[in-house]
């Protein structure tokens, strides 16, 4: 049952009568295996589906949660229970970290099975029992193998990604789209990994046809990169503005020269060799459009031949070295992204997102409120009139204030602008210069980024003899700045990481960053893994196992954080 051939299909014909032998049996097992697995390959993919997360358990430790996974030929990787292994009893261990300076190994998981169980064999009485069941499992085992660019997920259908250089220190991969527009704007990214205590540089240039540089539209790309003048990550990106040539169904090419490559680390010259080269389809055709067509133009034999052997690596755990040995520093999940996005996860994913677009106006007391989406320019705007009360016969120079305005746009800086409403209309800025004979307004706002919130104070330029100013105010807010406030928002839980014996209490510390609001809600999945309360003292259940316990902003939902707790005796 281990069979890599899914088809051609064919299934056994019953009629009265015949005579069924093991191998008709077995014929009709694998038809529909072949079935469910072609099924699974070709319209779900290849990669995790849920769980499988790997945690650290000690130094040379790891666990791995319950989980499904797909493999290339479509065959179901079920982990039925979190396990625990030491790294030097995986196989692949010793060629793995080989040398002793690895700074990483990869976990990789693959479909396994075997007999299980005995019957009597009546057909002959003499003969050992044979097994009655195959067992479905897995293996898992290291590797320091890194996968080829043509490894299978969902990003490779509209971007490419080519590694032009790495010798097992630093890693550099050019990544375009796969599609772009004639004479069009794009983003040309250069990712560099590095894994070495040093700190690498280097330089080179990327020749381009049938594309050009912005804004000089220049034919060649100057890279230029130094890890001394960045916080050591061991991740870097960086970006280039290009521009397609005014061209239809041409290829566009970028190919580094590898005669301008220079390497070195902390300052000392070092070999190395540039190869690969990266391109763009120019087309007229929508980008959508070129996407889907671009898949489905590969035949089934292409897409199922390009992966097979195709390893599913779940992660990659970064090793130190300590007193001749190597241990676990930190792991790095599905590290190239290999994932299955299930039905149920689209779903909400649309639905989030039509969600967002329509989100409705809300309606304050003593305020009309309205509230666009983002405009063309790239702004949210809310607006509405409020009504201050005034005592009136009050004398100039008199302060009343609104009440608390909530205008709608979510937490954070807005713009806010007042004007005072009229019977002739509205009057922005001074009222006076307007207002000859009339009550005299100056008015002003006070923001509260923290609740989404502000009041309105009106003091009076002029002795008042109505009850009531009415204020008309506009709330605006760069949707830019909108993207940029909550990408710098961060959740970091304090300690990272804990194991703890049953029952036992341990209190943890939410750290909110770049957040006006910094309430946040704890919860722990799955629910049987114990109890934590609003002030994160977090209680271990009675079984002993792998849990994740989750910190999430009450205000941010998107803004979560969370740590996995190994809980044993």
């Amino acid at each position: 049952m281990k069979n890599t051939q899914l088809y051609p299909f064919e299934r056994n014909k019953y009629f009265y009568g015949k005579l069924l032998s093991v191998e008709d049996f077995n014929f009709e097992q694998k038809y529909m295996n072949d079935k469910r697995r072609l099924v699974n390959r070709l319209v779900h993919g290849i990669g995790v589906v849920s769980g499988l997360n790997v945690v650290r358990v000690d130094d040379m430790t790891i666990s791995v949660e319950s989980g499904l996974a797909f493999d290339t030929t479509g065959r179901e990787i079920v982990v039925d229970m979190p396990v625990t292994k030491k790294l030097s009893m995986l196989s692949g261990y010793d060629a793995a970290i080989s040398g002793g300076s690895k700074a990483y190994v990869y976990l990789c998981i693959e479909y396994s099975e075997g007999e299980k169980g005995s019957s009597h064999n009546i057909a002959n009485e003499s003969a050992a029992g044979n097994a009655d069941r195959i067992k479905e499992g897995y293996n898992l085992y290291l590797t320091s193998s890194e996968p080829d660019d043509s490894i299978a997920r969902t990003d490779m259908l509209y971007e490419q990604s080519v590694t032009v250089f790495w010798n097992g220190n630093v890693k550099i991969r050019h990544v375009v789209p796969k599609f772009v527009k004639p004479d069009s704007p794009f983003k040309f990214r250069v990712e560099i990994e590095t894994y070495s205590h040093q700190f690498a540089a280097f330089s080179y240039d990327i020749q381009l046809v049938c594309l050009n540089t912005v804004p000089d539209g220049g034919s060649v790309i100057k890279v230029n990169f130094d890890e001394t003048l960045f916080e050591k990550t061991g991740r870097y990106t960086l970006e280039f503005d290009l521009v397609s040539g005014n061209v239809n169904d041409t290829e566009g090419t970028a190919t580094p020269d590898a005669l301008t490559f220079r390497l070195a680390y902390d300052k000392s010259p070092a070999e190395g060799v540039l190869s690969g080269a990266s391109s763009v389809k120019i087309t007229d055709d929508e980008t959508y459009d070129a996407i889907v067509n671009d898949s489905y133009d590969h035949s089934m034999d292409t897409e199922l031949r390009n992966t097979v052997g195709q390893r599913l690596y779940l992660a990659r755990i970064m090793l130190v070295n300590s007193v001749g040995s190597s241990i676990i520093d930190t792991i790095e999940n599905v590290p190239f992204n290999q994932y299955v996005a299930s039905n149920m996860l689209m779903s909400a994913l649309l639905r989030s997102r039509r969600g967002a677009a329509g989100q409705l106006m809300t309606v304050q007391e003593n305020t009309q409120s309205e509230k666009s989406g983002p405009s063309e320019k790239g702004v949210e705007v809310a607006s509405g009139i409020c009504r201050v009360n005034l005592n009136s016969g009050s004398l100039k120079n008199k302060v009343f204030y609104s009440e608390e305005i909530y205008h709608g746009l979510g937490l954070g800086s807005v713009t806010i602008v007042l004007g005072s409403v009229t019977d002739s209309g509205t009057i922005y800025g001074s009222s006076g210069i307007f207002r000859e004979g009339e009550a005299q307004y100056e008015l002003a706002a006070k923001l509260d980024p923290s609740k989404g919130s502000f009041v309105i104070g009106v003091l009076t330029r002029s002795t008042v003899l109505e009850d009531y100013a009415d204020v008309k105010w506009t709330a605006i807010r760069d949707v830019s700045e909108k993207v940029a406030e909550k990408s710098s928002m961060k959740i970091t839980i304090k300690p990272n990481s804990l194991v703890i014996r049953p029952r036992e209490t341990k209190y943890l510390e939410a750290v909110c960053s770049n957040m006006t609001n910094k309430t946040v809600r704890w919860t722990v999945s799955p629910a049987t893994g114990g109890e934590i309360d609003a002030n994160g003292k977090y209680t271990a259940p009675n079984v002993e196992g792998v849990y994740e316990v989750i910190a999430q902003s009450a205000v941010y939902p998107e803004v979560k954080a969370s740590i996995m707790v190994v809980v044993r005796g």
